[in-house]
């Protein structure tokens, strides 16, 4: 039987609407590029395209060891004391941003060292501090 799928309906006040839509209007009459963005200092720091890859390798790293070890989800929520259902949105990379401590938990539950490396950056991908 196949499992059935809840989506949660995102539902927006008029006042949302319509502060999206002078958003959307702006940006397509102006254009602005990545470096004017972060200028403006209106929005937070824009994480690079290979700074996603990075995290979406890493959390598929995760997986396939916790698949390797037969793991469940629920296995790795009992283990980490995370919910099955974050766990799952990580797998599936609908977490943006997730925390040093989750990432942590889970590579624990999966009997992994999780530890942070500092190395410097190619010369090309140099830019301005953010």
């Amino acid at each position: 039987m196949a499992k059935s799928r809840s989506v949660r309906r995102h539902v927006r006040t008029e006042e949302q609407k319509t502060r999206d839509e002078q958003l959307r209007s702006k940006y397509q009459t102006t254009r602005p590029s990545l470096a004017d963005l972060q200028r403006s200092q209106e929005y937070s720091t824009a994480v690079t395209q290979l700074e996603c890859l990075e995290l979406m390798d890493f959390v598929a790293r995760l997986k396939a060891r916790r698949e390797a070890l037969n793991l469940s989800l629920a296995d790795v929520a009992t283990k980490s004391g995370i919910d099955r259902a974050a766990i799952s949105r990580l797998e599936n990379g609908q977490v943006e941003n997730p925390t040093f401590g989750t990432l942590k938990r889970i590579a624990q539950a999966l009997n992994q060292h999780l530890r942070l490396v500092l190395e410097d950056e190619p010369a090309e991908t140099r830019s301005a501090p953010r």
